[in-house]
């Protein structure tokens, strides 16, 4: 596994400096994501700072956005990195896409698919100079002037998708270079759901595991003293309470035998009773979910529970250490992986 660093709700005028450390300091890649600026933005600041870390994001919503102005962006980002930017893309759900971005909702795989395919027939007019005619059930792409295309390139867009539920990950084993899952998951739901969902997508289109990459934001619960694991777990123990309000995540805790608890907490988020909320991620599921330990822990534990499951991680949360330790932590999950592949 690649061990990368997630931006969370960074702004673009910080995500230049944070890449460049995150670089020095030995990690695989960055990934921004879209809350309170634009992941493309941000990425672009990421790109210009760093010379070799791969830089995604994680996610941009697709649907907030049409198939072409996303087109543009994904091919500059290639052109400027050399090709180390990775387009992460999600659906976001209903109520934002419809209230927050002002944008059309409905059948989010079926969209999703005509959306990526759009995608495709973009870039492939651009790389080939032939006439652009995509129609789909939702994108119509049929014009494109030579005053509007790009300077050809052939520099490879890996396209990723979010996805929690079996469809969307066999969309994302059919058609695209990588999944982005959530960090609400659990190793049996993985196993169960997921990894057999990416197989058949992966069947219907006769194509390889190798070529799709799993990365997910890992919640690692980290601390060196009782005080700070406690306010960690505390802090997680919220989070995951309200990820697991959302129906989406039913599943998720189905896998380990809390399948009744997501309607109790959808009722208390829409109560406003976070705490409460919290109170009811009891410390099984938490670890079923989380990876508890002291940072130095980490690469073998997050190892021995993803290994052979996912490729790259990251941590949901910032690490909790000092430069010169976090390098040799890091260090330590490229030890994990020539294991890995040893055996």
């Amino acid at each position: 596994m690649k061990i990368d660093l997630g931006l969370i709700g960074s702004s673009a005028a910080v995500c230049g400096p944070a890449a460049a450390w995150a670089e020095r300091a030995g990690f695989d890649g960055v990934w921004a994501s879209e809350s309170v600026t634009d992941a493309f933005l941000q990425s672009q600041a990421a790109l210009m700072a760093t010379s070799g870390t791969t830089v995604g994001t994680a996610i941009a919503v697709a649907f907030a956005r049409n198939p072409m102005s996303t087109a543009y962006l994904g091919w500059d980002l290639a052109a400027l990195s050399g090709g180390r930017f990775v387009m992460g893309l999600g659906t976001q759900i209903q109520a934002h896409v419809e209230r927050r971005f002002s944008m059309p909702w409905g059948s989010p795989v079926a969209r999703m698919r005509d959306f990526l395919t759009a995608l495709d027939a973009i870039w492939s007019a651009w790389r080939t100079g032939t006439k652009l005619n995509y129609e789909g059930p939702y994108y119509r792409h049929t014009l494109m002037s030579p005053v509007f295309t790009p300077d050809r390139h052939e520099l490879p867009i890996p396209v990723m998708i979010a996805a929690v539920g079996d469809r969307m990950t066999e969309l994302g084993g059919e058609l695209c270079d990588g999944l982005i899952l959530h960090g609400v998951t659990t190793a049996a739901y993985l196993d169960e759901v997921t990894l057999p969902a990416l197989e058949r997508g992966l069947a219907a289109a006769s194509r390889d595991r190798s070529r799709v990459s799993l990365y997910c934001p890992v919640f690692m619960v980290m601390g060196d003293t009782e005080e700070q694991f406690e306010a960690m777990k505390r802090k997680t123990r919220e989070q995951i309470a309200f990820y697991a309000s959302t129906p989406a995540y039913r599943r998720v805790l189905a896998s380990v035998g809390y399948e009744e608890l997501q309607p109790e907490l959808r009722e208390l988020s829409r109560a406003g009773e976070w705490t409460r909320m919290g109170d009811l991620i009891d410390d099984t599921l938490l670890g079923h979910i989380a990876v508890l330990g002291r940072p130095e822990e980490m690469p073998k534990l997050c190892a021995e529970r993803f290994g052979g499951r996912l490729d790259r991680i990251s941590s949901y949360y910032p690490w909790p250490v000092e430069d010169d330790r976090l390098s040799d932590i890091l260090r330590g999950f490229a030890d994990e992986g020539k294991r890995e592949v040893a055996r």
